[in-house]
């Protein structure tokens, strides 16, 4: 089970538009996290209801000043589209392009 989900979480951080436009580890961590927080249809967090910041900030260690920059990254790379950082949450959705890289929440 492990060489699979390292194997996956490799083609997650290795994707193509966020190694071409030369995004941070910090942006490549949120990547990944997001690709774990989707329902089936690429909404964020469970039935779209986006990512809650407190379960954000266990998961992927940034500031909350750094969130908007990342998230705005991942736009820029065409990895994530309607996003949206609330004071709670963070909503939007990931393109169809990644949706394959996915594992979406039950």
């Amino acid at each position: 089970m492990r060489p699979k989900l390292s194997g996956w979480a490799q083609k997650v951080v290795s994707d193509k538009k966020l190694r071409k436009a030369k995004t941070t580890a910090g942006t490549r961590l949120l990547a990944l996290t997001l690709a774990t927080r989707t329902s089936a249809s690429g909404q964020l967090g469970p039935n779209g209801t986006g990512v809650a910041l407190d379960s954000l900030a266990t998961l992927c260690p940034v500031g909350p000043g750094e969130l908007q920059h990342l998230v705005d990254q991942l736009t820029a790379a065409d990895w994530l589209t309607e996003a949206a950082v609330t004071d709670t949450y963070l909503t939007g959705r990931l393109t169809e392009r990644v949706l394959p890289l996915t594992c979406p929440l039950p």
